[in-house]
């Protein structure tokens, strides 16, 4: 008798591996502190007083970061055909959490509570769009690798056959992409004027 795996659990597990990576981020900061903070200069001062009146250009920006979005999802995608597409999605999500540990902890130990209020002002209202794109893009990986190599364990009947799974499942990647490409022209075009408008007040 095989388990099937939900969605709820899926996120859930996600979920925990996002905040270990907080963590494991917090803790990377705490050791190599002079790193982030002095050689790499991350948030320092001068990089946000420079950030305050630069302008970007929209089109290129919004190229560069959609090449880098599409990017993820062709790895994720090709991984998934694999056999360690399911740890690749569990590996991304503890490196999502990885990142955003160390951004925040930076922020923070820099600015207090203004460099909290400054990681949201970064990511929103961008992330809006990009966590469901991300969910729904880990998602998809993680059934259609199922469906190939463990479809017993999906537990709904049809799913074994990969052909028609995979079919059944190429309109769900198009709407994810979409809201990626709507999510990358936010960050693109919105984020960067927000962005500056806050920092010269900061």
């Amino acid at each position: 008798m095989y388990q099937t795996y939900g969605t709820d659990s899926r996120h859930i597990r996600w979920l925990y591996l996002f905040l270990g990576g907080f963590c494991a981020g917090v803790l990377v900061l705490n050791i190599w502190r002079s790193y982030f903070l002095q050689d790499m200069e991350l948030l320092s001062a001068s990089s946000l007083s420079r950030l305050k009146f630069l302008e970007v250009d929209g089109k290129a920006f919004f190229g560069y970061v959609l090449r880098e979005r599409l990017g993820t999802v062709v790895l994720l995608c090709l991984l998934a055909t694999t056999y360690i597409g399911g740890p690749a999605v569990s590996a991304y999500a503890l490196w999502m959490g990885t990142m955003a540990g160390i951004f925040l902890s930076v922020a923070s130990v820099r600015y207090g509570l203004r460099g909290i209020v400054l990681v949201l002002v970064s990511v929103l209202p961008h992330y809006l769009l990009l966590v469901p794109a991300c969910i729904m893009l880990m998602d998809w990986c993680c059934y259609l690798n199922m469906a190939m190599y463990h479809p017993e364990r999906l537990g709904e009947a049809g799913y074994g056959r990969r052909k028609q799974f995979l079919f059944r499942k190429i309109p769900r990647l198009l709407m994810m992409t979409g809201i990626l490409i709507a999510g990358s022209a936010v960050e693109s075009y919105v984020n960067p004027m927000l962005l500056s408008a806050f920092l010269k007040i900061f």
